[in-house]
């Protein structure tokens, strides 16, 4: 009875409801606004047909990116050479290397290893960073010489306080094989200054293939980076950085581990935005990154009891990059105009002995020196709101110093005929594209660089 009863009811009742609702609804919604969850959208914007710019601290798939180059590889033109869990070196549109810069705050923060196991990718935690931007082929002379590949910018945005506050953002994660995440990026400040604070830590362990095999893919890695910043007034930033960071890896497919990964990192910038038109902008910068980085078949694993490999052994290297980057922006009605000069001076130094941590008795060997120095301009032209012409063009000075003495090692150690001598050239590069419109969802380029 019970039962029929409210079957019967329940077509009145909620015609009652739906007419109590509506008549409710407006009052309701004055008093009480409906408020939705927010929605977070992953994925790139195309600000251009050849640039990408997206979100890194934006969730993705599979897992949390453990150095940039497993975060870059699932965009749109990308691959990478795996050597390992972690520390991948980065292709673009087949190319790498020395063609596809990829700069840290507008630094350049580069790897010692000869076999490039510390490629500049693996110095990077994307998370920590609030704007990643591809530029693709050699469309761009504003950022270094030789990017025929493409150029990636890691950039932190500065903080913005109208008035004393803070934030703090957590996250963590965790998942098989031991993966461990924590990100913390937090910061302080009022409208003249602020300083942030932006640390992670990532390890996982050695996985399993399909036939319950162990295969070599552990890493540990940390970095802390401190930024203070001065904002005198909305226009104006003075901003010095500091950071620190060390790794480990395991590899399957080499004969050594990566059991270092030490970094140090400095930087300080100054940007100034003017008036609206002729001169726009100003912006300078200092940086200064090094690497230390130690291979061995030890720390990691166990060494080999015969082979070439046969006994611990171990080789360390590093590389110190001094950079300077001064550019400004100008604007006369349809054109713009960006003009600047940048350099960089690098010096390497490599050890290496049989034994464990037998390499840390050694003195250093300075093994090259190079340098860098280069103006550039790049301007734009807006025919209409359609059409755009863009080009740019760069002289560079390149110099190197060759400092080993012999090449090889072991029964294939050599002398080095090339000792001491010094090499110089100076490089051109230039670029040109245009842009059309051809509808509002089809855009057209064609450059050549």
């Amino acid at each position: 009875m019970t039962t029929r009863i409210v079957r019967q009811s329940l077509p009145r009742l909620a015609g009652i409801s739906a007419s109590l609702l509506l008549v409710l609804a407006p009052q309701v919604l004055a008093d009480h606004p409906l408020k939705l969850a927010p929605v977070v959208v992953t994925g790139v914007h195309q600000q251009t047909p050849l640039t990408l710019v997206t979100d890194p601290k934006n969730p993705r798939q599979p897992i949390p990116a453990s150095d940039a180059g497993d975060y870059l590889k699932s965009l749109p033109g990308f691959s990478a050479i795996r050597g390992g869990g972690t520390n991948s070196d980065l292709v673009l549109r087949g190319l790498f290397g020395s063609r596809l810069a990829l700069l840290n705050n507008g630094g350049e923060m580069l790897g010692a290893c000869p076999s490039r196991m510390d490629s500049p990718s693996s110095y990077i935690a994307p998370e920590t960073f609030d704007r990643l931007t591809v530029i693709k082929g050699p469309q761009s002379v504003a950022w270094g010489p030789g990017n025929s590949a493409g150029i990636i910018l890691f950039e932190r945005d500065p903080e913005a306080f109208s008035e004393p506050g803070q934030r703090l953002d957590l996250s963590a994660v965790t998942g098989s094989a031991s993966r461990r995440d924590l990100l913390l990026d937090g910061a302080i400040g009022g409208p003249t200054g602020y300083l942030r604070v932006t640390g992670n830590r990532s390890r996982a362990d050695d996985y399993r293939d399909g036939n319950g095999d162990r295969v070599p893919a552990r890493w540990d890695k940390w970095n802390a980076d401190l930024a203070m910043g001065f904002t005198p007034d909305s226009d104006t930033l003075v901003e010095l950085t500091l950071g620190r960071g060390d790794a480990e890896a395991r590899y399957a497919g080499r004969g050594m581990d990566g059991s270092q990964f030490e970094r140090d990192s400095a930087g300080l910038r100054f940007t100034r935005e003017l008036a609206d038109s002729g001169l726009t902008g100003m912006s300078a910068q200092l940086y200064y990154n090094y690497a230390d980085h130690v291979m061995d078949n030890y720390s990691l694993r166990t060494p080999p009891t015969s082979g070439m490999m046969a006994g611990p052994m171990a080789t360390n290297v590093d590389r110190r990059t001094l950079g300077a980057r001064l550019s400004s922006d100008w604007l006369w009605q349809a054109w713009s105009l960006q003009l600047g000069a940048d350099a960089q001076r690098n010096r390497h130094r490599t050890r290496s002995a049989a034994g464990e941590g037998a390499y840390r008795q050694l003195p250093w060997l300075e093994d090259a020196r190079f340098s860098q120095y280069g103006v550039f301009a790049e301007a734009t032209y807006s025919a209409n709101t359609d059409r755009q012409w863009i080009s740019g063009l760069r002289l560079d000075r390149h110099s190197a110093r060759d400092g080993r003495t012999q090449t090889g090692s072991g029964m294939m150690a050599m002398p080095n005929p090339s000792a001491g001598q010094r090499r110089s050239e100076t490089l051109p590069a230039g670029f040109v594209r245009l842009e059309q419109r051809l509808s509002d969802q089809l855009l057209g380029y064609a450059g050549v660089g």
